[in-house]
């Protein structure tokens, strides 16, 4: 009997593997399909881009009680029936110019609990919360006093809206996904398949073999790379950490420290052009500013990001005296890029296509087929059918989480246009900070911490780009200063504890503790807490002004990130005191602020005294000891 139900079991997951092979297939060809040569409407590449997705939520994260299993086909078939129906229906308006059948409305409060149950499998239960709060909000908001009153909906015009609107389930947010984000995704698993991401190892440890934990260092800018084209900081951490991060504690840094290193570095590609993990091409969207402003706007602010990641990590390894590499281990940077240079063609084609103006699918698919095309030259062997299947699975399995969330995302973002609650949230950040910019910052900084949570960049940064962006932008804060300020922000919440989905993954990996994981990425990535509130208030690290603030103001930046690195590690030459790290955070701060006759140079005198004054105290100590 037991026998007779392993063999059941064992048979139905080698049918439910197929399938999923199938989906995975259909899928990428679709997309290859549509970025090429079969451009869609909006609606009719969504609704297939969720009816197969959702599929594949369904099967991968089946119900495990009894009866479960019918459950899941029940959802499935419906599912791809929803996704059929919002095709027909919108067809349908053409005639009948927006009336709702009986039929029309039940259909839409099932597609709306069906998008919240898939998405709940493939996200966790904070979003899917989150989106039942608003729905309670539409329906029942005209019972509450004060400004968040609403007029009353009833379901039956809830339901279509959020059914059929652009603004709503298969509207704008999911589009995106079905658009940009999945070739990015596929653009990635691709691109590793063909030996490029060994390849981004490989030169990031040849560079830095001769440094002081190299390995840590070799994480960072490998996980940069690989960053940026993935839409997800946890999913790179997985992809690149299971080899960093092992390298790490090998060379004698801390677990804790070496998983943190990893989801910091991992998380920041979220904010490294060209893709910056797709929401470049989102904030273009929603902005209405050129693609290749907001590129090469973020730039700079990447940048330095990195710069204070990289310090930190060299000055912890010389605090804890982590040896050179070994010669004997040591990679020769000219042979790897020699042997591998071509790999970073797709990169460089990408970056000038949207430069150039060519669409970001337009673009995607180009890159995607020279990268196929590398990968037949450099590394024939892994082209076969068995590695695009496992790129191909990869990539649905990468746009999941992501597409679950926009989908929810459609439901807030469509209540919020709906009920006009987004202008009274911004009104209210405007009212509490009694008009003061500093304060709006704070909120909006706490604000995006905590819808954030649990969700990728993009889904975080749509959602905010609607609750938050129009208070800053009110205050005065430039257009693409309070895009990248939410951006920022939305990003940092999946390495900020509670829920911090790329540290989760790192600690995990590293066998470390969370909570001691989360606090050393949160010190890692100071920079990126403070740089935001800097370029909120001027634009100069944005590239926004006249050539000398530009090129002053990102000097004294440096300066700053490496002042500010040097506070964070506590250590420089000697080990500071707690007096001394404070000053040279405040100095580090002056410097990155663009003021160059208060700030600027008082922080720098300030750091450079602090520095010497320290470094002598402890000689003259050591001296007396001795």
């Amino acid at each position: 009997m037991e026998n007779a139900q392993n063999s059941s079991k064992n048979g139905i997951r080698k049918v439910t593997d197929r399938i999923v092979i199938i989906l995975s297939i259909i899928l990428a060809f679709f997309h290859l399909y549509t970025a090429s040569i079969g451009v869609l409407p909006a609606y009719e590449q969504a609704a297939i881009h969720w009816g197969i997705v959702g599929s594949y939520i369904v099967l991968t994260r089946p119900l495990k009680f009894k009866g479960g299993k019918i459950i899941d086909l029940l959802i499935l078939f419906t599912n791809i029936f929803v996704s059929w129906y919002q095709i027909s229906l919108q067809e349908k308006f053409i005639e009948t110019a927006g009336v709702y059948s009986r039929f029309d409305i039940i259909i839409s409060v099932v597609a709306i609990l069906l998008a919240l149950e898939i998405a709940r499998r493939a996200i966790g239960n904070i979003l899917p919360i989150i989106s039942v709060l608003f729905l309670i909000y539409a329906l029942f908001g005209n019972n509450l006093p004060g400004v968040f009153k609403t007029v009353k909906f009833s379901v039956s015009r809830l339901a279509p809206y959020l059914f059929t609107s652009s603004d709503g389930l298969y509207g704008q947010t999911l589009y995106v996904s079905a658009q940009f984000i999945f070739l990015f995704v596929l653009f990635g698993t691709i691109l590793d398949m063909t030996g490029a991401g060994e390849f981004f190892v490989n030169i990031a440890f040849a560079l830095t073999g001769k440094v002081k934990g190299g390995p840590a260092q070799a994480a960072i800018y490998s996980s940069m790379l690989m960053g940026s084209i993935n839409g997800s900081g946890a999913a790179n951490v997985v992809t690149t950490g299971t080899f960093t991060i092992p390298l790490m504690k090998k060379v004698g840094f801390k677990p804790a420290f070496s998983g943190a290193v990893e989801a910091v570095a991992s998380n920041g590609g979220q904010i490294m052009p060209p893709v910056m993990g797709a929401v470049a091409f989102l904030m273009a969207e929603i902005t209405g500013i050129e693609y290749s402003k907001i590129a090469l706007a973020a730039i700079p602010t990447a940048i330095l990001y990195y710069i204070t990641l990289s310090v930190s990590v060299y000055l912890e390894a010389n605090k804890q005296d982590i040896p050179v590499t070994p010669k004997d281990q040591q990679m020769n940077a000219g042979k790897v890029f020699k042997e591998g240079w071509v790999y970073l063609l797709p990169l460089i084609v990408l970056m000038g296509m949207l430069i150039y103006g060519y669409s970001a699918q337009r673009a995607a698919f180009i890159t995607i087929i020279l990268s196929v095309i590398i990968g037949f030259l450099k590394n024939r062997s892994a082209m076969n059918m068995e590695g695009f299947l496992k790129a191909f699975k990869s990539a649905i399995s990468g746009i999941g989480p992501i597409a679950a969330a926009c989908i929810l995302a459609g439901i807030v973002m469509g209540i919020l246009n709906m009920t006009g609650l987004g202008l009274k949230i911004s009104s209210i950040i405007i009212e509490v900070s009694g008009g003061s910019l500093i304060i709006a910052l704070l909120l909006a900084m706490i604000t995006s911490l905590v819808l954030g949570m649990g969700l990728p960049t993009s889904a975080a940064y749509m959602v905010l780009a609607i609750l938050v962006a129009p208070a800053l932008i009110k205050l005065g804060v430039t257009v693409i200063g309070a895009h990248m300020f939410i951006l920022y922000f939305g990003a940092l919440s999946t390495i900020t504890p509670p829920v911090a989905l790329s540290t989760f993954a790192a600690a995990g990996i590293a066998g470390s503790n969370m909570w001691e994981t989360g606090f050393a990425a949160m010190k890692l990535a100071a920079a990126g807490f403070i740089i935001p509130f800097i370029f909120a208030f001027s634009p100069e690290l944005l590239l926004i002004g006249t050539f000398g603030n530009i090129v002053f103001s990102l000097m004294t930046a440096v300066l700053g990130s490496i002042v500010l690195s040097i506070s964070l590690s506590g250590w420089m030459k000697v080990e500071l005191s707690a007096v001394s790290r404070i000053v040279l955070f405040l100095a580090g701060i002056m410097l990155i602020m663009p003021d160059p006759l208060i700030g600027n140079i008082l922080g720098f005198v300030v750091a450079l005294v602090t520095i010497m004054i320290q470094y002598k105290v402890k000689t003259v100590r050591s001296v007396k000891i001795a």
